[in-house]
């Protein structure tokens, strides 16, 4: 089977919604499918080597119009050397999609289109260029043989403005999580400038994503505050740490630093006692760090956004849930996590079992299954 998976970001793990494409195409590989995986190609693309696995770049501004030709020339010729069985588009804009799909209907017997969030942060029927967004979309899934979104919401929001007819060509695959041992390590609080006594609240995501950014600065805003409240009620210091692509930028006080973007995922998720992910409500879907965070080995707090769409997780199980604009609720659960070791414990066992569940290569399992389930139909 070959596979053309095109991204219109970088290749990298750098953001939630490359690492799922940098995974699952990983996976796919791994597992002897035959993956042309195309999109920006970024520094951190090294660990992508796999004989399986062929990456063609793809210029990273759309106004330098050769490079684009270039790249364009370089899929057709690897479909006519040997016919794509299902092309995947990622992340593209609506138009953009279109266009490739037109383009490339010659050199592939089937195309998925991949749909990471709801497109539109408001209703898109109230203004005329929503309403131009929502004929696209249409015409999008008509000629899609089917459609993938790692969230339900997205396909009921979906649904809501196309119909139930074209929603049903969307298909839900949720987010997975890598097989990784993540220690605890006293040495990299060290390298990082941590106290190695202080109670270590890590958030993490690229500060690229706007949700992200929203949600670290709501945090610095109210960091202070919960770090006196919590000190005068337990006696402990906490820390919030931020890390992520961008967080440097990010103001810096004593009670929550930035830490930049850190490679290596066991040695971030070994930093802190817990992670938390404070996000507003947002236009995007399930998050990727929630399922990463679950894997940690470590308690999670998070709002109601960054647990969404994600099956049968619980408040109170797997997690422990707070109002980021109400401040206190976030104390509340930070002095009971850090008075009660037992809670700590029970909430990060149930939720690490849930993500070893979800892994990347059960995702990309299902994935290759509905390949095959596509190739077989006639419609």
């Amino acid at each position: 089977m070959r596979i053309a998976i095109l991204y219109a970001g970088y290749i990298s793990r750098i953001s939630g919604t490359s690492e799922r494409v940098f995974q699952i195409s990983r996976e796919l590989a791994s597992q002897g499918v035959q993956v042309v995986l195309s999109g920006a190609v970024h520094s951190r693309s090294k660990q992508l080597k796999n004989v399986n696995l062929h990456v063609v770049a793809m210029p990273n501004r759309v106004f330098k119009l050769f490079e684009i030709l270039v790249w364009i020339t370089k899929l057709i010729a690897g479909g006519l050397a040997c016919r794509y069985d299902v092309v995947q588009l990622e992340s593209f804009p609506l138009f953009r999609s279109l266009i490739l799909i037109i383009i490339l209907h010659p050199f592939s017997r089937r195309f998925i289109t991949v749909f990471h969030d709801k497109l539109f942060k408001s209703n898109p029927k109230t203004t005329v260029s929503g309403r131009i967004n929502i004929f696209l979309l249409k015409a999008l899934l008509t000629l899609s043989d089917i459609s993938i979104t790692p969230g339900l919401s997205v396909k009921m929001f979906f649904k809501e403005l196309c119909g139930e007819s074209l929603s049903r060509k969307i298909v839900v695959i949720p987010n997975g999580s890598p097989i990784i041992d993540v220690k605890r390590n006293s040495n990299i609080r060290v390298k990082y400038g941590l106290d190695k006594e202080a109670f270590i609240a890590l958030f993490f995501g690229s500060m690229t994503f706007k949700p992200n950014y929203e949600a670290a600065i709501s945090l610095y805003r109210i960091s202070k505050l919960i770090s006196s409240k919590f000190r005068e009620a337990t006696g402990g210091r906490i820390i919030f740490t931020i890390a992520g692509m961008g967080s440097k930028l990010l103001p810096r006080s004593e009670h929550f630093i930035p830490l930049g973007f850190i490679e290596g995922l066991d040695e971030l998720l070994s930093i802190p006692d817990i992670i938390i992910l404070p996000h507003k409500q947002s236009h995007s879907g399930p998050h990727v760090k929630t399922m990463y965070s679950f894997l940690s080995g470590k308690p999670v707090v998070a709002t109601e956004d960054a647990v969404k769409d994600m099956p049968y997780v619980t408040p109170g199980k797997h997690f422990l849930i707070f109002n980021i604009d109400n401040p206190d609720t976030l104390l509340n659960v930070l002095i009971k996590l850090y008075n009660d070791r037992s809670l700590r414990e029970n909430l990060a066992a149930n939720a690490y079992l849930y993500s070893r569940k979800l892994s990347w290569r059960f995702i990309s399992q299902i994935h290759l299954k509905l390949y095959k389930k596509l190739l077989t139909t006639k419609s």
